[in-house]
């Protein structure tokens, strides 16, 4: 059985800009991001309580397996989607970490 692949991605964005993020990312690029990587299951944002001063977001990518998360993270659609980031909240302020899923468990 292949193991899931997970992207997370952890994004500094400034008190200012963190209504236009919300509203970027839920209504475009999240959309965009299961429209044009195949392979991706599902995404989910989420804001930093405690544990972390660099990063205030982080999002969770989940893909059929790693071997797919390795070629949506070469593709031109993967390029377009982090330069529409860059122009509409500017380069760098992003960590990405790739994952693969070990084992999980959901409860009720």
């Amino acid at each position: 059985m292949e193991k899931k692949g997970m992207l997370v991605i952890m994004a500094q964005v400034p008190p200012d800009k963190e209504e236009a993020f919300h509203h970027w990312y839920n209504d475009e690029h999240l959309p965009r991001v299961l429209e044009l990587l195949p392979g991706v299951v599902s995404g989910r944002s989420y804001k930093i309580m405690e544990g972390d001063e660099e990063y205030q977001f982080m999002a969770l990518y989940e893909f059929l397996s790693y071997e797919a998360l390795n070629a949506a993270l070469d593709s031109e659609a993967m390029k377009r989607l982090i330069q529409e980031y860059d122009e509409a909240f500017g380069k760098g302020g992003r960590k990405r970490l790739k994952t693969v899923r070990i084992d999980s468990l959901i409860g009720g």
